[in-house]
């Protein structure tokens, strides 16, 4: 039997992160599939954050998170995002240091929250969990119609980026769920 320090994994991002690799299944083999889907995924990122961002202000309280000062939408500012999502699909599939990943995870999460983040752009987890979903569906998708004669490679990807986004589900909550309940539902 395995024995799961709590106080640990709760103190120390790269232990959770590592943690949540045992606990998920999440293997040498999963991180060279992220690594390998960017081929296939990389040309394709522009068309899924259009889509991404065209579904996000589709909806008044997602719209509201990319309004400018003047109550528009602010170009720059998903400019900005977009370029964000971007160095984080990079910097998901780099590989590299993981306590440093696991570290950088953990203040992205607290970006998204009033607590580190911008105030009048706070993301209530609802719209984390959509986010998540969303970019998985589009991730598998996009390799689906890349990949049409290939179902194991479209599988070993898919469930690669199916498990990273579940783990980096898990360490944002973290940040975000302390205050789920009060800001939330407001």
């Amino acid at each position: 039997m395995k024995t799961i320090n709590v106080k640990e994994i709760s103190a120390n991002p790269g232990k959770r992160l590592q943690f949540l690799e045992d606990f998920i299944g999440f293997t040498q083999d999963d991180w060279k599939a992220l690594s390998d889907s960017v081929d296939i995924l990389g040309p394709k990122l522009p068309q899924m954050l259009d889509a991404l961002y065209e579904h996000l202000l589709s909806f008044d309280d997602t719209r509201r998170i990319f309004l400018g000062k003047r109550g528009e939408v602010d170009p720059e500012y998903i400019a900005i995002r977009k370029e964000h999502l971007t160095a984080w699909l990079l910097k998901t599939v780099g590989g590299g240091d993981r306590s440093a990943f696991a570290a950088w995870l953990v203040s992205v999460g607290k970006a998204h929250t009033g607590v580190a983040g911008e105030n009048d752009r706070v993301v209530p987890p609802r719209y984390m969990v959509g986010l998540v979903a969303f970019i998985q569906t589009s991730f598998l998708s996009t390799l689906f119609e890349q990949l049409p004669n290939e179902p194991e490679k479209v599988q070993r990807m898919g469930l690669a980026w199916n498990k990273m986004m579940m783990m980096q589900l898990e360490i944002f909550l973290k940040q975000m769920a302390p205050a789920w309940p009060k800001w939330d539902e407001t």
